[in-house]
């Protein structure tokens, strides 16, 4: 019976040095145009634009071009009021900027007591079909084949448009108002086409700002901020008046709605911080950042606080 020599496999175990030799071939050998592809770089951080309030310019470091940013908050959360003040900074730098208007909600009077350069705005107007109204108005007409759900064809306008604006160039901002959009049909947007709006925008220095309800961009976004209100200014007092959280959940209140109905007396809800009699002259907003694609540090606060006063 022959004998066979059996040879151990061994592992090879490249030692630091070893490894910098290997490197220092490849590079030798790839040349010099193609070694600078092994190496390091940073990205460079975008130009940024002032938001328009010095509060949010510390906390974000300014609105950057060619990127996508959100402005989220429900309803007196300030978001309208941060849209107002960057569209207005940008007209007054004579720069063309457009508004998509998902709910026809826009009041340009608002907007030329707030500083916005009206001749320098493109105000796009979007709403729902004529037969979606109908359906509204009589559900008995059963569902139109273009509604697919709430607001579906005012969101389609807005990609539609928001693609057509973005490819044609030319705009300082262009802004998409969903505010009154409810979230539910604001999250049906598909990842693809806030995507494909951040791909588009890359190149140019235009800001897209996305103003809604909840953050829906997701990783799309390079800037998100959230906002929520936090105090308000009346003429009956100096000081500010602190506006109280809801102390009833959505589940809370329609179960006190419940038993208001079974006793016959009707709902009343918690009472306001201010009395009727007063009279509104602005309102402090808490500012919170969520994203930031723009600061390589992160800032020590994460939060700020700013307030808006309304024109008189």
């Amino acid at each position: 019976m022959s004998s066979v020599a059996v040879t151990p496999l061994t592992r090879t175990v490249f030692a630091r040095d070893s490894v910098s030799t290997l490197r220092a071939q490849i590079e030798s050998t790839l040349g010099e145009q193609l070694s600078s592809t092994l190496l390091f770089r940073e990205r460079a951080s975008p130009p940024t634009i002032s938001t328009g309030i010095a509060a949010l310019d510390t906390l974000t470091g300014g609105l950057p071009r060619g990127a996508l940013s959100e402005f989220s908050g429900a309803a007196s959360s300030g978001r309208t009021g941060a849209m107002m003040a960057a569209l207005a900074l940008a007209t007054q730098r004579e720069e063309v900027c457009a508004l998509v208007d998902a709910s026809d909600s826009f009041d340009p009077a608002s907007a030329a007591a707030a500083g916005v350069n009206l001749d320098r705005l493109l105000w796009v107007r979007c709403n729902e079909s004529s037969d979606a109204q109908q359906h509204k108005k009589n559900p008995k007409l059963g569902s139109p084949a273009s509604a697919g759900f709430a607001f579906s064809n005012a969101l389609e306008q807005v990609l539609k448009v928001t693609d057509l604006l973005l490819q044609g160039g030319g705009f300082g901002m262009v802004v998409l108002d969903l505010g009154d959009i409810a979230v539910e049909s604001a999250r049906r947007i598909p990842l693809t086409s806030w995507f494909r709006f951040r791909r588009a925008v890359e190149p140019t220095a235009t800001v897209l700002l996305l103003v809604e309800q909840e953050p829906c961009a997701k990783t799309c976004a390079s800037l998100v901020v959230r906002l929520h209100p936090v105090s308000i200014f009346t003429s009956d007092s100096s000081a500010s008046c602190f506006i109280p959280p809801n102390r009833f959940s959505d589940a809370q209140k329609i179960e006190q709605q419940r038993k208001s109905r079974e006793r016959g007396l009707p709902y009343i809800p918690q009472p306001n911080a201010v009395s009727h009699a007063a009279l509104f002259r602005g309102i402090r907003f808490h500012a919170e950042l969520v994203r930031s694609g723009v600061q390589r540090k992160w800032p020590q606060s994460a939060d700020a606080q700013f307030e808006l006063r309304a024109a008189l």
